[in-house]
């Protein structure tokens, strides 16, 4: 089955009350209080971009008008669950999607492939994405090299990352002779950045009822930072499983990349799990797509409704 990948840039969207409020009338009413509860601006529009993008997939490939997808939460009433589309008399219809996002960029991927129904727990879709400013450090951590290095120790201290993948994310800092501060503090940035949009949307990928230690996954990055950084997609590395009895996770296919789109602020990584499994070469070879919401989006909202 293909794999698909959308991307939405909220900056430049629903900058007024107004404009916010048309592109929320287009979607069913059940989702506006999820929008709503948000007192931010920015994560408000990327609530509605987030939304709107799940219910563009369903519409585009399943042929069902836009204001007529039904999207629920917690699938299966396990708390946290994905979210599936119903159709007729609330049977859930077929496509898996996962979709994410921070700064101001939504992501979205699915294998146009039916939801697994039945068990206790999230066992997840299938397919997991992950998608985070690069370079941009969270904003609650101080500008110097010592806050920045205690930031990513935490990972570790708090079971996230494994020894050996913060030993790469502290190689990051190998080539320090000549950097300025600001250069250091963004290798680190982007070395933690890098292992966490690989890990989550591992975690997304297999279900969050699965993943009960983190650090029973670990992947190792050598190298890989350096193959984003210069603009490739890289997927050839080891990723393993299981904690004591270690084992490759081969039936998982792993890719990672940097993205980047005039009008951002900086450079965001994408990391995308899903199942190898009926994967072909087309499909990751694939390349995301940026939409466009006023000629892209909104003129297939109108057409199908």
């Amino acid at each position: 089955m293909p794999l698909i990948r959308w991307l939405l840039n909220v900056a430049p969207l629903w900058n007024t009350p107004e404009e916010f409020n048309e592109a929320l009338n287009h979607l069913p009413a059940t989702t506006h209080e999820h929008i709503l509860k948000f007192h931010r601006s920015n994560d408000r529009k990327l609530a509605l971009g987030s939304q709107i993008l799940q219910h563009l997939i369903v519409c585009k490939h399943r042929n069902i008008p836009f204001r007529d997808v039904r999207i629920v939460r917690n699938f299966g009433g396990i708390p946290g669950g994905r979210p599936v589309f119903t159709g007729d008399n609330n049977r859930v219809e077929g496509l898996e999607y996962n979709v994410s996002h921070h700064g101001s960029v939504v992501g979205i991927i699915s294998r146009l492939l039916p939801p697994k129904e039945g068990g206790k727990e999230d066992e997840g879709g299938g397919v997991g994405v992950d998608i985070l400013e690069y370079e941009k450090r969270p904003h609650y951590v101080d500008g110097t090299l010592e806050a920045v290095r205690e930031w990513a120790e935490g990972f570790k201290e708090g079971k996230v990352f494994t020894g050996r993948e913060m030993g790469v994310i502290d190689a990051s800092t190998a080539a320090w002779e000549g950097m300025d501060e600001e250069d250091k503090m963004r290798g680190v940035v982007k070395a933690v950045h890098l292992n966490w949009v690989v890990k989550e949307a591992y975690v997304k990928a297999v279900g969050t009822g699965l993943v009960t230690d983190l650090t029973a996954v670990e992947f190792g990055l050598v190298g890989v930072g350096e193959g984003i950084d210069c603009g490739e997609r890289m997927s050839d590395f080891e990723v393993w499983v299981g904690g004591r009895q270690r084992r490759m996770a081969t039936e998982w296919y792993f890719e990672v990349e940097k993205v980047v789109k005039d009008g951002l602020e900086g450079p965001y990584c994408v990391g995308i799990v899903t199942r190898a499994e009926g994967l072909e070469e087309g499909d990751k070879s694939g390349v995301w797509e940026w939409l466009e919401y006023e000629g892209g989006i909104l003129p297939l909202i109108r057409s199908s409704s």
